[in-house]
């Protein structure tokens, strides 16, 4: 499999533009703005400081979700869905979307009014996805020499400067390699190095097995300020590994 047959790759060339163009603050913006107009049209007006009803919420969640699909296939296309039907090789914050006929839940009343729930769901739900394929392209162009060490360097240094953006969160739900969302980091990276015949989707699974797997002498996510060095270690001799 080449490289341009990898959904990651795909998904990167649409994504990266709206890194650029999408502030975090417009793209929550525009979400609350569609939401809202939508719920006028069904409801014949907006109330925000209204109690809220399940009814209510499952409205508003509903207009999130269409917007969010819409988006999705703007951008993403529903060519790629064609090409790349297998939603085991996508990136794990896009394959929900991936299958248009799938639900996204409807959700319930749990505060009190619309606004608050408006607050709550009616964000942008791609915005963290696209704050990984930034940090991806900096790491990437930060990279030099040969393709195998460009690889290595890149993915030590997007997963150091990931552990610095949660230092301090708890680790009690998750392991620490989902908190700074290994897999997709590592995938985003692979894609931004363009390299020919690195497949993004391989190199983004071996390393989260690596993660998933690893037990570290002396190391404990509560204190380190860093990953583990053997992880890194592995990590970056795993991607250079898929180079060909």
């Amino acid at each position: 499999m080449s490289n341009d047959q990898d959904p990651w790759i795909a998904c990167y060339r649409a994504l990266l533009p709206w890194t650029r163009r999408f502030q975090e603050g417009d793209s929550h913006r525009a979400v609350r703005i569609a939401v809202e107009r939508s719920l006028v049209t069904l409801w014949g007006g907006l109330d925000p400081e209204r109690p809220a009803t399940d009814a209510d919420v499952h409205a508003i969640v509903a207009a999130c979700n269409a917007y969010h699909q819409g988006w999705f296939d703007a951008v993403i296309g529903t060519e790629a869905r064609r090409t790349w039907p297998d939603g085991e090789r996508w990136p794990f914050s896009l394959w929900v979307w991936q299958d248009s006929s799938r639900g996204h839940g409807r959700g319930r009343a749990f505060r009190d009014t619309i606004g608050e729930h408006l607050d709550f769901f009616a964000r942008f739900r791609f915005q963290s996805t696209l704050d990984l394929v930034g940090y991806a392209e900096h790491a990437a162009r930060a990279a030099t020499g040969a393709a195998r060490q460009r690889a290595a360097d890149a993915v030590v240094d997007v997963l150091e400067q990931a552990w610095t953006r949660v230092d301090g969160w708890g680790w009690d739900d998750a392991g620490w390699y989902e908190y700074i969302e290994v897999e997709e980091l590592v995938g985003w990276t692979m894609a931004a190095l363009r390299i020919p015949g690195l497949i993004p989707s391989e190199a983004a699974e071996r390393v989260y097995r690596i993660a998933e797997q690893g037990a570290w002498d002396g190391w404990s996510e509560w204190s380190s300020k860093r990953p583990p060095a053997p992880f890194l270690a592995q990590a970056a001799q795993a991607v250079a590994d898929c180079v060909r």
